[in-house]
């Protein structure tokens, strides 16, 4: 008789758990933000520190993300006083086109990367598109994303002047929906640091050795994770050893970054929504 009332009362602890697991999953977590500070040593990076915000997956019209949000995490990352300020893809939610949407959705994406023309960093501020935005609409999201005074690099680069030091950013497209382009580091002048940055860490098949850092998003980081079994689910092909956070991809360092918003389930776990501020340093 004990034994049955004891294996009854976990029974229903387990059940109150997984209901304030799902709880906490579906409406608390996903509407926090954490704002995460990570320091990144690099032998291809010998100038002055630079202080680097990166954000992606913001999926503007998802259940947690309003264009109002959007203008609360730009004041987030102003907070911060970044010298640079990255996007890396996925401003809008869904797998619908723009013409597929309603006019209220179309108008409240419009706004929320109007208010990303807020973002304020001395070098400036530069994105690249994901994979939803390709389904959404590249073409208008990218005259929305410039018309905010943002800087678009599709399989490009830019040099850009540090405290006495050029450096090379690039930005490349795409893994599942742009075009496959290395050039775009290649052509990056002999003895410059380069920089770059992408929405999928499947790009990171197409750099050469001798990245003083690579950033992405569309992970998620997982979105869901498990404790004992991790990140599992990331949409891309390099796995889910790089999920998240601050790896090592041949020999340079890489950041990847959960996001902000959420796709197909609206629910976050152990993978709270995030601003990352990485200081790049000299190793």
């Amino acid at each position: 008789m004990i034994k049955r009332k004891y294996i009854r009362n976990i029974g229903v602890f387990g059940v109150a758990a997984a209901a304030l697991c799902l709880i906490y999953g579906f409406f608390i977590e996903p509407k926090t933000l954490a704002v995460r500070h990570v320091t990144v040593k690099s032998t291809e990076w010998p100038g002055a520190p630079l202080k680097i915000a990166l954000i992606a997956d913001i999926h503007i019209g998802g259940e947690h993300v309003s264009a109002a949000r959007a203008e609360r995490l730009t004041a987030k990352i102003n907070a911060e006083s970044p010298d640079i300020i990255l996007l890396a893809g996925d401003y809008v939610n869904g797998h619908l086109t723009r013409h597929e949407r309603s006019d209220e959705f179309n108008t409240a994406v419009e706004q929320g990367i109007g208010y990303l023309g807020a973002l304020e960093a001395p070098l400036g501020t530069y994105a690249v598109m994901g994979n939803h935005d390709a389904w959404y609409d590249n073409e208008a999201l990218s005259q929305w994303i410039e018309s905010a005074n943002i800087s678009i690099l599709e399989n490009q680069n830019r040099d850009i002047m540090h405290k006495g030091r050029t450096f090379c950013l690039v930005g490349l497209s795409d893994y599942d929906t742009g075009r496959d382009d290395r050039a775009a580091v290649t052509r990056c002048a002999e003895g410059q640091s380069r920089l770059v940055f992408m929405h999928s860490p499947d790009s990171l098949k197409l750099l050469p050795s001798g990245i003083a850092l690579a950033l992405a998003g569309h992970t998620h980081g997982g979105q869901i994770n498990i404790p004992f079994i991790g990140r599992r689910v990331t949409a891309t092909k390099i796995g889910h050893k790089y999920a998240y956070g601050l790896k090592q991809y041949g020999n340079f360092p890489v950041f990847i970054t959960a996001g902000v918003g959420t796709s197909m389930l609206p629910a976050r776990f152990r993978a709270p929504p995030e601003i990352v501020i990485l200081t790049l340093v000299s190793e």
